[in-house]
């Protein structure tokens, strides 16, 4: 990792002159790639068997969402480095080609797999499985990344474990866990044409997962607060996110729609 300069405020400048060879970019690409087309053609054919679009809105939802990447990472202190292929850049912040991809998987999919699970019965233990399970899936696959440098954390970052920061497992899993429970419990009204607005949702749904659990982090990053006191704001964003998912966990706020009455669809 290339130590960052840091602002006498705190705030830490990323690491500008960081660089990531032309093969891990292909095979990181390449895995993505195929990935996201597999999640693509998942979310196809479950349209064409059950009629429902919802893990195909949601495999867009996924996609949409890469547009709030930049803001986290400038919050969040990640960078990628700038001689990746790039889709766009905002903030100051180079958005390659395999992250995107992977917002698709990860966000789109990942999401759409925690819906159909929690649709056929939600329950407290199931919801802190799929959390757990997601944070774990998370935590493992940027740690692969990290270790071939394909992108660097820097900054004051709670908790480094292969250089993987641990407090960001449990933000993204979150948001896949939150979106697919706000999808369970409005299910009626998002059917049809109304599926499209899962789009919106879940990038609402996304901001505020990362600002609410992140803030903590963030606050370590960002400023001159390190070791225990760092590590204190790392936990907070580990406690934030397990009171939402207690506060999800709460069958009467998170009550299936299958248990409300039938909001009348558009179509079908």
């Amino acid at each position: 990792m290339i130590a960052p300069r840091i602002l006498t405020s705190g705030v830490p400048v990323p690491p500008y002159d960081a660089t990531v060879s032309d093969t891990v970019e292909t095979t990181v690409t390449t895995v993505m790639a195929s990935l996201a087309c597999g999640a693509l053609v998942f979310a196809l054919v479950y349209w064409w068997r059950t009629g429902r679009p919802t893990v195909l809105a949601l495999f867009f939802a996924g996609g949409a969402m890469m547009l709030l990447e930049p803001f986290v990472d400038v919050v969040g202190g990640c960078w990628h480095p700038n001689d990746l292929a790039r889709v766009f850049t905002l903030w100051d912040r180079p958005m390659p080609v395999w992250l995107c991809l992977t917002y698709f998987v990860y966000f789109g999919v990942g999401g759409g797999l925690s819906w159909i699970v929690l649709r056929r019965g939600m329950s407290s233990g199931l919801l802190w499985g799929l959390f757990i399970s997601s944070a774990v899936g998370d935590a493992v696959m940027e740690m692969i990344l990290m270790h071939w440098n394909t992108y660097l954390y820097y900054g004051a970052q709670p908790l480094v474990l292969l250089k993987f920061p641990l407090w960001w497992a449990p933000v993204n899993s979150l948001v896949d866990v939150a979106v697919a429970v706000a999808i369970v419990r409005y299910e009626n009204a998002l059917r049809g044409p109304r599926a499209v607005l899962i789009i919106p949702l879940a990038m609402a749904i996304s901001a505020a997962i990362n600002t609410v659990a992140g803030f903590p982090s963030w606050t370590a990053i960002n400023s001159n607060i390190d070791g225990i006191g760092g590590a204190l704001l790392g936990l907070a964003t580990f406690a934030i996110s397990a009171v939402i998912v207690r506060l999800l966990a709460d069958p009467k706020v998170t009550a299936p729609a299958t248990a409300r009455p039938e909001v009348p669809a558009l179509v079908g």
